[in-house]
């Protein structure tokens, strides 16, 4: 599991931009302790299913996420 700012660190983002990815629900961490806590494998398939997408701002994330989820809900059919 990793932290909100190391989740931060590993993907070069602002936390500005991390909170935009949860209310998203790009990222779902659970929280654990004294903090967000992210899972590693999490992590990997987010990396993979936005690879080359712009998500610089909530917009663009979002058009991104609509993009994923019809591409994702058009192959399991």
């Amino acid at each position: 599991m990793l932290k909100f700012e190391e989740v931060k660190e590993d993907l070069g983002i602002s936390t500005s931009q991390l909170n935009n990815f949860i209310e998203l629900k790009l990222l779902n961490p659970i929280f654990l302790g004294k903090g967000w806590k992210f899972a590693q494998e999490e992590l990997l398939e987010f990396q993979k299913k936005y690879k080359g997408m712009n998500l610089s701002n909530y917009t663009l994330a979002l058009q991104a996420k609509e993009k994923a989820d019809l591409a994702e809900s058009t192959s399991s059919n």
